[in-house]
This record gives C-alpha cells, structure tokens and sequence, in this order.
C-alpha cells in the first residue's frame, strides 16, 4: 500500500469525522422538543445562578452586604427571581444564542455594578465576580442547548449564507466599531457628570458614600473610556455584527399582517432584514438596560428610590440607541 493512498484515506477519515460532529448537536438538539429547551435553560439558569452565588457570597459579602437592601417579605425575593426568570425566557424567545446572552446580561447588568464600583466603593473584584456569575449561569445553558447563530458560528457556515463576512473577520473593523461604542457610552456618561447627573444622584441615592467620581474633571474621561471598553465590545457583537451578516435587500415581514398590514408593509416591511435586526436590538437592549437597573438597583440597595434608579438606567439606554443609531448610519454610509 503506498504512503499516499494511506494518507488520502487518513484525510478522508478526519474529514469525514468532523463532518459526524459537527451534525451530531444539531440532532441531538433536534431531539429535544423546543418547548422543553425552554423549560430548561430557564431552569439550569436559575439553579446555576443559585448555586455559583452560594459558593462566591463568602468573596462578595463583605463589599455587597453593609450595601443590600433587607428583603423581608417573600414577594421581594420571589419578584427578583421572577424577573431573572423573565430575563433569560425572554432572550429565548427572541431567538438569541450563548454569545448574544453573554454580551445583552453584561450590558444590561454593567449600570447596576458601575454604580457600586463608581459611587459605593466595593472592589473590582466583587463586581466582576456577580457579574460574571450572572453571565456564566446564563449563558452556558444557551450555549448548550441552542445553537450558535450563523454570524457567531462563521467556520461552519456556507460562505453565501452570510453577507459581509469580510467585515464581520476584518480585525481592523472590530477595533474600530468596540471603540465607536465605548467612545459613545463615555461621552455620555461624561457629559451627563458634568452636568445634570450628579444633582439628581444626591437627590435619589440617600446616603450616597461617594460622588467623587462624577466630579472627576477632565482627567477622569480617559479612565471613564478604558473602563467602558467591555461595553463597547459587547455592544459591537450584539448590535453591529448581529445585523451586518444579514441580507441588505427588504423582506416582507411575517408580522406584517391584519388591519394594520398596509401600513406595517410601507414602513417596517420596506426596511431590510438587517436594518431590522439592528433596531429591534436597540431598542430590546434600551429597554432591557432600563428595566433591570430599576430592578437591581432600587430592589436591592439600600436607600435608592425607583426614581433614582430610573434616572441612572436612563443614561445607559440612551447611550445604547445612540451606539445602535451609530451602527446604523455605518452600514447605511458604507453600503453594508
């Protein structure tokens, strides 16, 4: 047998491998009815947040406790569960996939922990700890049972199935676009503690340890900006690469129907698929932004009424339309 016939067969085999693995998950999803995919990430989520939360509580204690609001009445905890509960239904319903959940939790849940890092001092560490057990125990669920998108999942995708995959794989673009973004939350943010924001912050946060940060001048922008970075680069994957793969030419859209149909179709049916992907995620995300930092925020602090933690919120759905109406004014310029 000559060594070239072997190594053909040795090439034939792997391919042939791989090809029976990358099928094998898609069928073993498949197996699994859609409404029990639903039950389950839903409940895996809940019990791995419980738990991750139990083991991590002795390392966050200590900066979180002297700060948490006392839950004493069962409809408090079980309002918090229930909305945790929404949050990740919610992401499933929408079609999302591990790595959309990973970057929408960071984003909506990024305003509840600056807040504490910024204005009542609690380490770094403690932050990204909660935050990190938030995401993990969401979205390693999703990543589990639901497949990657195809603009997530670019290797095993055809190379027609995605539109613009050079841009999406161009390195140069990502940087750019994650600087974009954070640029835009830090001018903000920036521009709201130079103004308005800190009046309101003493108003509505009652025994407010610090603002020392929202008067950090000039030399504070370029910290601000290093910080939000992860911001940026969360908010470039869920909005700008989540819609730039998608077809640039107007689909009818299957929501298009009834009394209002007429007017559905000369409006959001005109627009592409892309376009309403990105505006559908803007708008998801400002709201998701909005409701969970009134939730964490006012829920679980001490002292911090609805109001206040509204106005907070406010500022980072602003700045999240702002990025998403950025990225749309890019793809229309460039012709994406």
């Amino acid at each position: 047998m000559s060594s070239g016939s072997s190594r053909k067969r040795t090439v034939s085999w792997s391919e042939s491998s791989l090809a029976r693995e990358s099928h094998a998950t898609p069928s073993r999803l498949a197996s699994i009815p859609s409404p029990a995919r639903f039950v389950l990430v839903v409940l895996s989520s809940l019990t791995v947040s419980s738990v991750l939360f139990t083991f991590t509580s002795s390392l966050t204690a200590g900066d979180l406790g002297p700060i948490s609001k006392h839950l004493e009445e069962w409809w408090e905890v079980a309002g918090l569960i229930g909305w945790r509960a929404i949050e990740v239904g919610l992401a499933w319903i929408l079609g999302y996939d591990g790595r959309d959940v990973a970057s929408f939790l960071f984003l909506t849940h990024m305003p509840t922990y600056s807040l504490l890092t910024f204005f009542y001092g609690i380490r770094p560490t403690s932050a990204l700890i909660t935050i990190g057990v938030t995401i993990a125990s969401t979205a390693l669920p999703f990543a589990l049972l639901r497949r990657p998108s195809r603009v997530h999942d670019l290797s095993h995708t055809p190379a027609d199935a995605i539109a613009n995959r050079n841009i999406l794989q161009d390195k140069t673009t990502t940087v750019l676009t994650t600087i974009l973004a954070a640029s835009i939350f830090t001018v903000v943010l920036y521009t709201s503690y130079a103004t308005w924001l800190p009046a309101r912050l003493v108003v509505h946060f009652e025994g407010l340890p610090d603002i020392s940060a929202a008067h950090a001048g000039p030399a504070g922008f370029p910290a601000l900006f290093l910080t939000l970075i992860p911001a940026g680069w969360a908010a470039r994957d869920f909005l700008f690469v989540s819609s730039t793969g998608y077809s640039t030419r107007a689909t009818q859209s299957a929501s298009c129907q009834g009394l209002t149909g007429s007017i559905c179709r000369n409006t959001w049916g005109k627009l592409s698929t892309k376009t309403r992907i990105l505006i559908s995620r803007s708008i998801v995300l400002a709201l998701g932004i909005q409701l969970n930092t009134i939730v964490q925020v006012a829920g679980t602090v001490r002292d911090v009424s609805v109001e206040g933690a509204a106005t907070w919120g406010a500022v980072w759905a602003f700045a999240s339309v702002v990025t998403g109406a950025a990225f749309a004014w890019i793809e229309a310029v460039d012709g994406v």
